[in-house]
């Protein structure tokens, strides 16, 4: 993801000639780094508390909840992310 990010902001100083592009871009570099912000702070705690699912502590079924609309959200944020770099690069 930090990967994907550079690429994205590669792309808008790249595309900075045409404004809708590179904006799309920024979009795109945005909502990856609001993935990252996600994972941070949703899913590593869950991972942290649950040793990685290898420990059961006895609120494992709100931190399941948690990380797995923290995945859902993340799955939904780097589609967006994937879209605008793609809306860009074909401008």
């Amino acid at each position: 993801m930090p990967l994907a990010r550079l690429a994205d902001i590669g792309n808008a100083v790249a595309l900075r000639a045409d404004g809708t592009a590179m904006m799309l871009s920024v979009a795109a570099a945005a909502l990856i780094a609001f993935n990252l912000v996600i994972f941070m702070v949703f899913t590593h705690p869950a991972n942290a508390a649950t040793e990685n699912w290898t420990v059961q502590p006895e609120n494992w079924e709100s931190l399941r909840v948690q990380w797995e609309y923290s995945h859902a959200v993340n799955a939904v944020v780097t589609l967006l992310a994937f879209c605008c770099a793609t809306l860009a690069s074909l401008r």
